[in-house]
This record gives structure tokens, C-alpha cells and sequence, in this order.
């Protein structure tokens, strides 16, 4: 392989020569982005660089892959390893977003270069798509060039070279003490009464209140354990014996309160199944209709919303009686390690800044303080 500088644009180029699979004589250019004025040596160094990787990792150059098609292969290679729901999700952004685009401008992996990129991410912010999907969309495409990488395809990862717009922080909402009282009163009785009550006194993620079992419930140990989620994948339910990461893989302790509410829904639950007999529908799951149907992820959060809007209630998520439980508990005084292991998330960043929210409350009770000091 062979390398040159060539102006274009005003700007320098590198053009590799080289044979590909077939022994054709072809040419690959490689913009450095550096202007023609005043850069030259900026230029030969970059082509020396250049040079040097392609060599050192001996590349092989092909010239029939499309990135499209590749990435497409590289979605097939992980499917085992990766949860069935974030599979549909990395296939949606792919076969949505990324794969019309780039078959449309037929760019081959190996030609793929970081101004391809930019262009795409800048193009998805001009349809209307947010920073934070963005992000979404880098993360498939960087994951998928860094397989090419170890393959040898490609020389360098380009998406290691782009600018990524600013990242929108989200803020969510929360229920205060009283409000989630309000909210127990008015779910009782309702479908999804089970869901919101265990879901704001544990903390508990959609998918994993969803997919709770009886035998999750030591009742003797007063405990709970978190092993199981319930989770949408094409339109349908899938239940999954294992959770989101190995720590929301948790037990936690059962309160006379919350013990008693079990007692009584598991009583209920057999009152039911007596009473339809053969139409009831025989499972061991803990949230679900009267005649035991499991409860699906889109109806809580459909239904919980619609009682939201219907009382006079902050229209939060569903997913933000977490955060709800959450701020609760910091409010009651416990530490960070503690929530980030009641939560069950990996790391306490997402605990700090995603998780807790200060009550105005204590706000007001922290600028007294500081009034007080400094009186």
C-alpha cells in the first residue's frame, strides 16, 4: 500500500493506493481536514499516520461491504449476548434510522469516515430527533466500528472523531408524601392498585414489579427478592428470569405494612380463583386482574397516566414512582450507598443525579439554616 497527498476543496487529502480482493488497483481517499494554506507538513505527518495503521494492523481492504449491510451483520453477532428487549431496541434505531440512510448514500465501510457521521447526526437533529437520541443512535454505530476494528476492516474507529451535540439533562418529576397517599386512595381497587403500591414503597422498575412471582416473598423472613421482569418486546409481553444488571439482582426487607397488604392480596387472588374456577387464568404472578391475567407493562403505564390526568395529580411517568420512592428516602436522611443498593442500580452516579430531587421543603429548611450561621 502506497499513500499520497491530493487538494480538494481547499482542503488535503489522503489517497491510498492499493489492490483489493479481486488484485484491482484502487484508490481510497481519507479527508485529513486540515486547510491547504499553512498545513502541508500538518498534512504529511497525517499521511505518515495514516500509513502506519493500515500497515501495523494490516487491513483488509474489501470492496464489496457496505457499512449498512455490515452493521446489519453486526447486529446478528450480539443478538445472544444481549437482552431480548435491548435487541429490539438497538434493531429499531438500525433498521429505522441508520440503515436507510446510509444504503441511500452507499457508503462502504471502509470508506466510512468521520465527516459521514457528522453529517448523519447533524441530519437526525434537523428531522427533529433529540441530542439524547442521538447518543442512542452513536452508541449502536461506535459499538459496531469497534467490531470492525477487531476484525481488521477498518483502520480506526470513526466514530471516535466526531462532535456529539450537548446532552439534554432530563429532570424528573416526583410525588411528595401526601401525594402518594392521594395516589393509594385512588388506584384502590383498580387493576394496577397492586403495581403502584409496591412499586412506590420499593422502587422498583416497571419490568421488575411486573414481573414479580409469590415465590419471591419469603413471608417468613419478611423479605422480597427481585429476580424476574416482564418486558414489551414486538408488541408482546416476555417474562425473563433474570433482571437489568447483576445489582438489581437484590432482597429487600418486607414492612408489617407492606407484609400485610401481600397477606391480603394473596388472599384475595385465591378468593378469585375459587370463584371463576376454570376460567381464571392460573399463574403465580402478584400484579394481575381479577381473573389472573398478568398485568402488561403498556396498560399500567396507559391507565396510571389516565388517573394522573383525571385528579388533580402531577401527570408524572409511572416510572417516576422510583424516583418518588427515592426521594423519600433521601429525605428521611439515608445515604447515597444505601439508596444506589435499595434501587439496585450499578453505579451511584445515576443514583446522585438522575434519582434524588430536594424537596422545596428542605430547601427552606436549609436556607434558614444558613441564615441562621451567618446572622
Amino acid at each position: 500500500m502506497t499513500g499520497s497527498l491530493a487538494k480538494k476543496n481547499g482542503k488535503y487529502h489522503v489517497v491510498l493506493s492499493y489492490k483489493d480482493e479481486d488484485m484491482v488497483r484502487r484508490q481510497k481517499w481519507i479527508s485529513t481536514g486540515l486547510d491547504i494554506k499553512n498545513n502541508k507538513r500538518k498534512a504529511e505527518e497525517f499521511l505518515k499516520e495514516i500509513l502506519r495503521e493500515y500497515e501495523d494492523k494490516n487491513i483488509k481492504l474489501c470492496k464489496t461491504i457496505l457499512f449498512c449491510d455490515f452493521i446489519l451483520e453486526w447486529l446478528e453477532v450480539i443478538k445472544s449476548n444481549i437482552c431480548a428487549n435491548t435487541y429490539e431496541n438497538y434493531r429499531m434505531v438500525i433498521n429505522t434510522h441508520i440503515v436507510p440512510y446510509f444504503r441511500n448514500n452507499g457508503i462502504k465501510l471502509q470508506d466510512l469516515q468521520p465527516n459521514h457521521l457528522q453529517k448523519y447526526y447533524n441530519y437526525k437533529i434537523e428531522c427533529g430527533l433529540s441530542p439524547n437520541t442521538i447518543y442512542k443512535h452513536h452508541a449502536n454505530i461506535h459499538k459496531c466500528l469497534k467490531y470492525a476494528l477487531t476484525l481488521n476492516l477498518i483502520a480506526y474507529n470513526p466514530a471516535d472523531r466526531v462532535q456529539l451535540p450537548k446532552k439534554k439533562k432530563y429532570i424528573a418529576k416526583y410525588l411528595n408524601n401526601e401525594q402518594l397517599k392521594k395516589l393509594f386512595q385512588l388506584v384502590k381497587g383498580s387493576p394496577i392498585e397492586s403495581a403502584v403500591y409496591l412499586t412506590a414503597n420499593l422502587g422498583l422498575r416497571r419490568s421488575e414489579v411486573l414481573g414479580l412471582q409469590w415465590d419471591a416473598v419469603d413471608f417468613e423472613k419478611k423479605a422480597i427478592t427481585i429476580k424476574r421482569t416482564a418486558i414489551n418486546v414486538k408488541g408482546a409481553v416476555l417474562y425473563q428470569d433474570n433482571v437489568k444488571t447483576a445489582s438489581s439482582y437484590r432482597t429487600l426487607p418486607l414492612t408489617p405494612t407492606i407484609l400485610g397488604y401481600l397477606k391480603k392480596l394473596l388472599k384475595e387472588q385465591k378468593e378469585h380463583r375459587l370463584l371463576l374456577g376454570s376460567e381464571y387464568n392460573e399463574n403465580s404472578k402478584i400484579c394481575k386482574f381479577e381473573n389472573g391475567d398478568p398485568l402488561k407493562p403498556d396498560f399500567v403505564s396507559h391507565t396510571f397516566k389516565r388517573i394522573m390526568e383525571q385528579n388533580d395529580l402531577p401527570v408524572i411517568r409511572f416510572h417516576d414512582l422510583r424516583h418518588s420512592c427515592a426521594s423519600l428516602l433521601f429525605e428521611l436522611g439515608f445515604d447515597l450507598k444505601d439508596i444506589q443498593e435499595w434501587l439496585g442500580h450499578s453505579d451511584i452516579y445515576t443514583t446522585g443525579n438522575i434519582y434524588l430531587h430536594t424537596q422545596f421543603k428542605s430547601k427552606v429548611d436549609m436556607a434558614s439554616k444558613i441564615s441562621e450561621r451567618l446572622a
